[in-house]
């Protein structure tokens, strides 16, 4: 592993937003009280900034979302179109293995539709 997920750290607050850290720019790290909680974090310290390690699953989700091809196909629940071998959107289903029947549900009209327009940005298909 060469990067980690993190937040930014700016002074007081924390981004909400999450990004790659490269563990080869940190340059050193210290432990802090975060937004005033009786629980320590590990900050990260780099020439870019400082940074905390990511346990937001909505900050992480939407990081993965934008750029590896996973996509948010209900709360909580993401899959992958790299390794999609086909999606039924009336069953609402992607399938990684169509033989095995091995498959992720894809909940809600609304996620369909974010799926079937993701894959198409992704390879240009439906």
């Amino acid at each position: 592993m060469d990067h980690i997920i993190v937040q930014r750290k700016e002074g007081k607050k924390i981004n909400d937003e999450a990004e790659w850290l490269k563990i080869v720019d940190i340059k050193s790290s210290s432990k802090e009280l975060i937004n005033g909680k009786k629980e320590y974090k590990t900050v990260f310290h780099t020439d870019g900034g400082d940074f905390i390690y990511c346990t937001s699953n909505d900050a992480i989700m939407h990081l993965m979302h934008k750029h590896h091809g996973l996509v948010v196909v209900d709360r909580g629940r993401m899959g992958n179109l790299y390794h999609a071998e086909h999606i039924d959107y009336e069953k609402g289903k992607m399938f990684f293995d169509v033989q095995a029947n091995d498959y992720i549900e894809i909940i809600g009209d609304s996620r369909k539709s974010v799926v079937k327009e993701y894959f198409k940005k992704l390879f240009g298909k439906k």
